[in-house]
């Protein structure tokens, strides 16, 4: 490499001999924005509320069982107290949740020319923050449409199976009346949320606070006015006057006319984590090995029935046209 003349050798210079591939490539400043554009900010609604109910196992625990009761017993009522007491013996049954593993990673050859950028630390958190959102994604993919294998075949282990809310015995399957997400009968809607709520809490006897989420489309149709007399509350906001109807959100895994209910404060539904989603690095035996990042978490999901079938969450979704 040559040196000007006249440069003092103690002053600063830079040896920059077969760095990269080339130079341009140091000066460079990569704008990541596009990576998160034109991503729906929706995608992970039901999995940020349903996180802080999330429930701890060990790592080892690949299964989570609960036990169901039901029955309200019996007394008397007498003067003397002394005609012995009510004993009633429950009756138990128990049902749980499978704790798979879900995983991601990402890699740089150990050659790759970003790691002498000025960005490499940038571009690292990049890639582990994908890769994060890709755990992410395949655990809601998990929650929504359950455990298949690559036959497309729902897997079964200890005896246990899970469907996805869109298809799993443990969730209330309900075909809707009107097209939510299309219909202009504004008195037609708000029946039908009627019927809707109803289904939990006169149908199954939950009578917890109901957290809605709905499509981009039906949250849309929900916008309009509830009356055409004066431009008063919209029919979202009409709703949620409702009793028991606490919130109603839009959820990106929905489509069309779906709708899911939950009662997030019953303690009916909750992620079972044997390990929070996070990243490692993979050994580097080798000078010559590339740099290796694994993202992964152990998480199922908890959905409680009654010992009499009663349903805590309901799945609704339909194609009427009303």
């Amino acid at each position: 490499m040559g040196r000007a003349q006249g440069i003092r050798e103690d002053s600063g210079r830079l040896d920059a001999v077969n760095a990269v591939d080339d130079i341009r490539r140091l000066y460079r400043a990569f704008d990541t924005t596009v990576l998160q554009q034109f991503e729906p900010n929706t995608q992970f609604t039901l999995l940020n509320d349903l996180m802080p109910l999330s429930r701890s196992v060990r790592i080892e625990q690949s299964r989570y069982d609960y036990a169901r009761t039901g029955g309200r017993g019996w007394a008397h009522t007498s003067m003397s107290g002394q005609i012995g007491a009510a004993l009633d013996a429950r009756t138990y049954t128990f049902d749980g949740t499978m704790v798979p593993i879900h995983d991601s990673g990402f890699k740089f050859t150990w050659r790759d020319p970003i790691f002498n950028s000025p960005s490499a630390l940038q571009s690292q958190a990049d890639a582990q923050r994908g890769s994060v959102e890709d755990v992410q994604r395949k655990y809601v993919d998990y929650m929504w449409d359950g455990f298949r294998d690559a036959a497309g075949n729902y897997v079964q282990f200890d005896g246990l199976t899970w469907k996805g809310f869109r298809a799993d015995e443990r969730v209330a399957q309900v075909t809707l009346n009107v097209n939510m997400a299309t219909s202009t009968d504004r008195k037609a809607m708000r029946a039908e949320a009627i019927r809707l709520r109803d289904v939990l809490k006169l149908g199954n006897y939950q009578y917890g606070q109901q957290t809605w989420y709905a499509s981009s489309e039906i949250v849309s149709n929900w916008e309009q006015y509830y009356s055409d007399n004066f431009q008063s509350r919209t029919v979202l906001q009409e709703l949620l006057t409702l009793t028991g109807i606490a919130a109603i959100k839009e959820d990106a895994k929905l489509q069309g006319n779906e709708i899911l209910i939950v009662p997030l404060q019953a303690g009916v539904v909750a992620p079972i984590v044997g390990q929070a989603i996070g990243t490692v690095a993979d050994p580097r035996p080798f000078y010559n090995s590339d740099y290796i990042w694994r993202t992964w978490g152990a998480m199922g999901l908890m959905v409680k029935t009654d010992i009499n079938g009663h349903y805590s969450v309901v799945h609704a979704t339909g194609e009427a046209t009303s």
